[in-house]
């Protein structure tokens, strides 16, 4: 049995002791939310009624706000967060690697922090102190002491070093993703009634980011070294079907401009236009690509030679992997027909092989840069922006932000006028 009383007659709350436990406790009950039930933490009775009407006067001033009075942790609300983006990803709501990288987010750095406060900890001088802490946390902060963090992939634990390369202050860019993972959390703990306001989190000016591609010369130089490996005499067969494969791989990136995660959602049911004839053997008067990714889709027009290299690519299952790829198969596919992974490792090894794992500004080259390559010579050729964004599912504002400086070329004539002597 509980032990309770009020030493005040009229008031709305019951000061108790529960079985098993030497503190006082408190309990009431406000209309919409139920009874709440909270420890005050002494012995002493008459401390217990003085802290019990003023959390009581408190939790009535946060319901008459609007505010959730059964106030947790933070670090129980993003418990509760997690939960519910897996929630979205399930209901294809939320792409799941938003959720993942939200998730590593609000676990490692909004919890780290933030986590043994209650929400009315925050506000917007409080996010700012905590943006401040974040940007040292690898360098005098927390994570100066961490070595090694753990973190799941495709279902795996992976355990990776802390290096000194690593300790290092987050770039704007990376800030600002944070931002957002930040702002979603916010959204929910207002959802949910945690906090009346959702405080200001002030965006970083990401500044002047070009990103990194290749001249035409470069590209030409890279794309060859790819086809000549592929014709080397006495070559064994699987190590040719690899080289054909990644040729074809950055072939269909260039000729297109998708995203390496796009080409790999990719089916070839997705190859719009290829038919076959009475043999089974591939051809196509013209083709168009359906793409999925950033959890959206759409319809793209390639460049029309990239059918040639759809083509070759369908071709190489039948006659070195003797199997016909069917509509619901990816496009690249190991001749075991698995899904091919990643073309990392070849990708590197041609770079360095050609001199060109980084730009002129001494940035790294990755696959995204086979897009990067595709768009700047969209606009160098005179492509619309708008309808070049539409094709290559971004916006006119990243286009002018990222790749329009590459675009004076076309402008020579008009940058170049007839000057009087």
């Amino acid at each position: 049995m509980d032990k309770h009383s009020s030493s005040v007659v009229s008031a709305p709350y019951n000061v108790f002791k529960q079985t098993g436990s030497a503190n006082w406790s408190v309990r009431f009950s406000i209309p919409g939310q139920g009874q709440i039930r909270k420890s005050l933490g002494t012995r002493d009775r008459h401390e217990a009624e003085k802290l019990a009407q003023r959390f009581y006067y408190e939790s009535l001033l946060k319901a008459e706000s609007g505010l959730n009075v059964r106030a947790k942790s933070i670090s129980r609300i993003i418990q509760d967060y997690i939960t519910h983006m897996e929630a979205r990803v399930a209901q294809t709501r939320m792409p799941k690697n938003v959720a993942l990288q939200n998730t590593a987010i609000l676990t490692r750095y909004v919890d780290g922090y933030f986590g043994a406060h209650n929400p009315n900890f925050i506000s917007s001088k409080t996010v700012d102190a905590y943006l401040s802490w974040r940007s040292d946390y690898w360098i005098s902060g927390p994570g100066k002491d961490i070595h090694f963090i753990t973190y799941e992939r495709n279902g795996k634990t992976i355990t990776s070093p802390i290096t000194d390369k690593k300790r290092v202050r987050p770039t704007p860019a990376t800030l600002n993703r944070e931002r957002a993972a930040l702002s979603g959390f916010f959204q929910f703990c207002f959802d949910s009634q945690y906090i009346k306001t959702i405080p200001e989190i002030r965006t970083a000016k990401v500044g002047y980011t070009a990103r990194p591609g290749f001249s035409c010369e470069e590209y030409k130089r890279f794309k060859n070294h790819a086809f000549l490996h592929i014709t080397e005499e006495n070559l064994n067969p699987d190590v040719k079907y690899d080289r054909v494969l990644f040729y074809c791989y950055i072939q269909i990136i260039a000729l297109t401009g998708m995203r390496p995660t796009e080409v790999k959602n990719m089916k070839w049911g997705d190859v719009i236009g290829l038919k076959f004839n009475d043999k089974g053997k591939p051809y196509a008067d013209d083709v168009h690509l359906r793409v999925y990714g950033k959890a959206k889709s759409r319809e793209l027009i390639p460049h029309r030679e990239v059918i040639h290299t759809v083509i070759w690519l369908y071709r190489t299952y039948q006659e070195l992997a003797s199997f016909s790829p069917d509509k619901n198969d990816p496009l690249f596919l190991h001749q075991d027909k698995t899904p091919f992974k990643s073309f990392t490792g070849q990708f590197t090894r041609a770079l360095q092989a050609c001199d060109l794992v980084r730009d002129y500004r001494g940035v790294k080259r990755t696959p995204y840069s086979l897009r990067h390559f595709y768009i700047t010579e969209q606009l160098k050729n005179g492509v619309d922006a708008y309808i070049l964004a539409r094709n290559t599912g971004t916006s006119v504002q990243m286009l002018e932000a990222h790749y329009d400086h590459n675009t004076n070329e076309k402008y020579k004539d008009m940058l170049r006028p007839k000057r009087d002597d």
